[in-house]
This record gives C-alpha cells, sequence and structure tokens, in this order.
C-alpha cells in the first residue's frame, strides 16, 4: 500500500515531493512471491517490484521506524531522532506477525514468522533439502507457503486450528477439494488442531506436538495471520478503539491524514466494518489514498471484496468471498472431483464464492459483485464452466 501509494502520489500530483519511509532496509518487494524465495525457487532480485530511480521528488529513507506522529504540527518523529514536517500524510505500516506462545518453541533455532523479506532470508538460508517443515497456520499465507515448499521437494505438514483450509474464504465442503489436492502432493494435514509444543535437540527443533501427536520438524514456519501495526499512533488521536478507523475513501479523523493497507480498518456507508486485508486490495488502496489527498471531495473505494487468485501446483482457485447466512448457493460440481465452481447470492445479488480447478468468468463475476446489482440469471450462466480443467499428476512423496 504504501509503495503504491508514493509513486501513485509522484503520478497525481507530479509539484509535490513524496517521502517514503520503510522500516525494512530495502522496499519494493512482492510480498506474496516470498514463499516461492523462501523455497529456492526465485532469486531475490526478482522479487522487486520498485528500485529507487533518478526522481529528485520522491526520496526513499530506508532501514528506520517512525516513532510518533504530531497530527497538530504535522510533524512525524523518526526512531534516528530526525523530526519530519508535512503537509499530507498517508499511513501504511501494514501488520505485525502474530506469534503464538508454544512450549518450547522460544528457545529453538528454526522457528520463524512468515512475513517480511528479513524473516524469509533467514528461512532461505535455514532450510536445507533433507528438512522436514511444519507450516503452522492454513490460511493464505500459509496455503501458498506449504505448496511451494512441497514443489521445491521439502517434507511438509500444515497446521490449522479450525476444520477445514482457508476457512476465511472458504465453505468447509469447498475446501475439502483443495485438501484433497494436498494430500494427492504428500502435503499432511493436522486440521482441527492447535500447535500443543515444541522440542528440540541441541538447541534446534526436532518435532512439534499437534492433537496430541508428534511431527517430525526440522524448521516451524508460523503462517497464522498479522495483526495492524498501530502502536505507534497511540496518543495521536487518530486510533477509535484501538482500531485505525477510515472513510471508505480511506480518511482519518484527521483530514489531511489517510491510510491503507492491513492497517485499517473501514468504516463503510452502511455503517460497517471492513477490513479487506489482501494484496490486491492493498494496491488498490495505496493508490486511492494518494489519489484522494488534495481533493476537495475524496472518492470512496469502489469495493471492499477480499478477492484473491492463486494456483496450487495446477490447481487453479479464485476467491469471491466467504458464505454469508441466508445466501443462497449456486454450484456447479462435476462427479470425479477436483473442480467447484460456486457463488452466494442474497437477494440476487453476489455475497461471495469460489472457483476451483476452472477460474473462467471469475472477473466478471467479480465485476457483478462490485455493481452490486440483481445478476441471478447472470450468474447461473457463467458458473457453468466453458471447460473442465484437471490438475495435472502430482509426484509422490519423495519423488520430486
Amino acid at each position: 500500500a504504501g509503495l503504491h501509494a508514493a509513486l501513485q502520489c509522484r503520478q497525481s500530483w507530479p509539484r509535490k515531493s513524496v517521502t517514503l519511509i520503510e522500516r525494512e532496509k530495502s522496499t519494493g518487494t512482492c510480498r506474496p512471491m516470498l514463499p516461492q524465495f523462501m523455497a529456492g525457487q526465485v532469486l531475490e532480485e526478482k522479487l522487486y517490484l520498485f528500485k529507487p530511480a533518478e526522481d529528485p521528488l520522491l526520496m526513499v529513507k530506508t532501514g528506520t521506524r517512525v516513532r510518533s506522529l504530531d497530527p497538530k504540527g504535522q510533524t512525524v518523529q523518526l526512531e534516528d531522532g530526525e523530526t519530519m514536517a508535512f503537509e499530507r500524510l498517508i499511513l501504511a505500516p501494514g501488520g505485525r506477525p502474530i506469534i503464538p506462545r508454544v512450549e518450547g518453541a522460544d528457545s529453538l533455532e528454526g522457528v520463524f514468522p512468515v512475513r517480511d523479506l528479513p524473516e524469509a532470508r533467514k528461512v532461505h538460508a535455514w532450510i536445507t533439502k533433507d528438512q522436514k517443515i511444519v507450516v503452522l497456520g492454513g490460511g493464505l499465507v500459509g496455503v501458498k507457503t506449504a505448496v511451494y515448499l512441497r514443489t521445491a521437494g521439502f517434507e511438509v505438514a500444515v497446521v490449522e486450528k479450525e476444520a477445514h483450509l482457508l476457512p476465511q474464504a472458504l465453505k468447509a465442503e469447498t475446501a475439502k477439494t483443495i485438501e484433497e489436492h494436498f494430500r494427492r502432493m504428500g502435503i499432511d494435514l493436522y486440521l482441527g488442531q492447535t500447535l500443543e509444543s515444541v522440542e528440540g535437540a541441541a538447541g534446534k527443533v526436532k518435532r512439534a506436538k499437534a492433537g496430541g501427536r508428534w511431527i517430525p520438524c526440522e524448521t516451524l514456519l508460523l503462517a497464522i495471520g498479522s495483526a495492524p501495526n498501530i502502536s505507534f499512533l497511540a496518543g495521536s488521536g487518530l486510533l477509535e478503539e484501538g482500531k485505525l478507523r477510515v472513510s471508505a475513501a480511506l480518511q482519518t479523523r484527521n483530514p489531511g491524514i489517510f491510510a491503507a493497507g492491513d492497517a485499517v480498518t473501514i468504516l463503510a456507508p452502511d455503517g460497517k466494518n471492513y477490513t479487506p486485508w489482501t494484496w490486491p486490495q492493498a494496491v488498490s488502496q495505496g493508490k486511492l489514498a494518494a489519489a484522494n489527498l488534495y481533493r476537495p471531495n475524496p472518492v470512496p473505494l469502489k469495493s471492499l471484496t477480499r478477492v484473491n487468485s492463486m494456483n496450487l501446483q495446477g490447481l487453479a482457485l479464485n476467491m469471491l468471498g466467504a458464505f454469508v447466512e441466508g445466501s443462497e448457493e449456486i454450484s456447479f460440481a462435476p462427479p470425479g472431483g477436483g473442480l467447484l465452481r460456486q457463488v452466494f447470492l442474497r437477494e440476487g445479488r453476489i455475497a461471495g464464492g469460489a472457483l476451483v480447478g476452472d477460474i473462467t468468468g471469475a472477473g466478471p463475476l467479480h465485476h457483478f459483485m462490485i455493481q452490486n446489482r440483481d445478476s441471478n440469471s447472470e450468474v447461473r450462466r457463467l458458473i457453468q464452466p466453458s471447460f473442465r480443467l484437471m490438475p495435472p499428476a502430482l509426484p509422490e512423496r519423495g519423488t520430486g
């Protein structure tokens, strides 16, 4: 969000100077590609979407954090002691990884959160081909991490406290298609279970206990999500009930300060709070926050959906949103499995759904969802796949 906000500022307001402050020592990386980097499938240089160029009006300050914010004085205090003044400000501090308390894990090497490039570098340097890896968390990050590590030849197990994978995005019966695919890949699943404890030898993790069973484990990756990184805003007057709440136009309580990305809670016109924390949302929010900075009437987001897509080693997946109580389900699932297409309708309008195995029509379905119009007839036509796409045969465990 912050990167795209900075670039959009230069485009929308070309006479204004922009300073991008980043706590990491580099900026511009594509976070969704970090699992591939950890698995050794892409080089670090391929992660960068942006590198500072010769632009006298765009300054990038890396390796420093904002310690505090003074909205009235329009200044930010950096940890290195520098004070910077601003005319307009966009907050995009993202989230910090949630680190669960697991008995025995604190004192052992081989335990890493899955979140940013510095941690990904540590994982990349640590893992070797003969290691067994446990991924804690079966959400978006955990699922992608497990798939890329498995396709790189590692033995992988996923521990998820809910009864199915991707619990925030899919219904249980939809997730079964994903779970069957994972098992064919040779990924062990421990669903409906929590990580109870970890044991090690010579200071390194050796096994993890989930559901009363011990899992061999030389690397433990924590991918259970993140929490908004907003502690530095304490006392700024921008937080409401501990949340960085913004309007649908991404404006905070201070009209000259906007915010975007994983740190924000969006108060929509319908009075509901939304936290659409996905990569596509971060990009669109960052761009909109920048474009709104000097507008007399800031424009609201067109969409608050959490639509996301990924390819799980040959199994395509597009998620429109989780099931909504009271909605009608329209689905198509041919015999034999490997393909499921479903949409949830409320009063003829798309409220969510998922396309597994064949994601044709995802674009029009999302368009109808954004438009929030009665699209019952179009949905029934689109939900029928135009072709059958089956995942390729996968190697058995240990064969590569």
